[in-house]
């Protein structure tokens, strides 16, 4: 299960880097990308002291947050759900 979960990434983390070099403003929308990935942490991790759920803030989930942005912290709070 955590092969799969490990491929996922790689693949996901793949795309979005395929994603940025095709793009005319590349490191533009990669830099807004990651913003909201890290926006999107602390904006979790705040509610969550009304509703309970939080995000590890590691070296391992920042860079997933930053590569893959909004779209790394929906699939960290979906892993944290089905786990």
């Amino acid at each position: 299960m955590n092969g799969f979960f490990i491929g996922s990434a790689i693949v996901a983390a793949l795309c979005v880097m395929w994603w940025t070099v095709k793009s005319e403003k590349g490191a533009t929308s990669f830099a807004l990308s990651a913003l909201q990935g890290i926006a999107a942490m602390f904006a979790v991790n705040l509610t969550g002291l009304v509703t309970g759920v939080t995000l590890a803030a590691n070296w391992y989930t920042v860079a997933t947050y930053i590569v893959l942005g909004l779209p790394g912290v929906i699939s960290t709070l979906l892993i944290n759900l089905i786990l």
